[in-house]
């Protein structure tokens, strides 16, 4: 069985809004312009930052998944997509071991979908299709890429980060069911109040974090959303210059942090970002993490 990580996907009010924001602060490059769903209930669009690909999807319906999504937990990332030459190879075991697989369906073309539910995956709902190309003939993108405005910050995609109350079960979840190579060793995070394991899904890099002590952001997290996507992770080499211009723009950016020999971090806060949680990382030489 073959598969690769296809794109994760954004819920929100207003494609259109969303795709404003992106394009101003991030190089990113349409693939599929605004359009119809595989059924009534929702549109999309999707886009690549460097190699990855990003989907926005509204409600073309009232009562729709997507605008129950919305009216339940807002704006903000709704599902992991991967992409397998067979979707009965990857489910069966899974059924058989009791997770819940749900929403199945079948396009016109004889492409197929289904979803484990966030139930079973910690709190993250992940979709697979069956597709007729062959996986190891996507055209490859360049990693790094070049912002927007004219003043050369690189940038690089680097993680999709999935809180979790415990590490062990949710890397044995993964470990079980996912090709899963180049795992680094589990750390405690810049801030000391979490820790993380870090690993590939088909060259796809995936982070799990829980918090470390009884205060600290990720318990805050579970709290009040529970078990699921937490953030996305995109290195630059120069932060400064991106912070600026989002401040510029009225954008909030909260949680800031030098960490030493050049490193700093900060966040755009969900608020601006319709709904995602968007971390910045300065490494100083981008190409050299590559």
């Amino acid at each position: 069985m073959k598969l690769r990580v296809d794109h994760f996907s954004i819920a929100v009010h207003s494609m259109e809004a969303t795709l404003e924001f992106f394009s101003r602060h991030f190089p990113i490059e349409m693939s599929y312009e605004p359009t119809d769903g595989y059924n009534d209930e929702f549109r999309w669009c999707d886009f690549h930052l460097g190699h990855v690909k990003v989907e926005l999807i509204e409600s073309a319906r009232p009562g729709s998944f997507v605008q129950r999504f919305l009216d339940k937990r807002g704006e903000g990332i709704h599902h992991f997509s991967i992409e397998v030459d067979d979707l009965d190879a990857i489910t069966e075991p899974m059924e058989r071991d009791g997770l819940r697989i749900v929403d199945r369906f079948e396009t016109d073309s004889g492409e197929k979908t289904a979803f484990i539910s966030p139930r079973s995956a910690f709190g993250t709902l992940i979709q697979f299709w069956q597709v007729h190309h062959d996986l190891e003939a996507i055209p490859k993108r360049p990693s790094v890429v070049t912002m927007p405005g004219g003043d050369g910050v690189r940038m690089r995609f680097d993680h999709l980060s999935m809180a979790v109350r415990e590490l062990d079960p949710a890397m044995r979840f993964w470990e079980r069911y996912f090709p899963i190579d180049n795992r680094r060793e589990r750390h405690v995070g810049y801030a000391g109040d979490f820790r993380m394991d870090q690993f590939d899904v088909a060259g796809y890099k995936v982070e799990l974090i829980e918090g470390v002590g009884e205060h600290n952001f990720v318990r805050r997290f579970l709290e009040k959303r529970g078990e699921g996507f937490h953030h996305i992770s995109i290195d630059v080499d120069r932060i400064d210059p991106v912070l600026e211009r989002m401040r510029a723009d009225g954008i909030r950016i909260v949680d800031e942090a030098e960490v030493g020999n050049g490193y700093k971090t900060a966040f755009v806060s969900p608020r601006s970002a319709h709904g995602v949680l968007i971390q910045f990382w300065q490494i100083p030489d981008i190409e050299s993490v590559l």
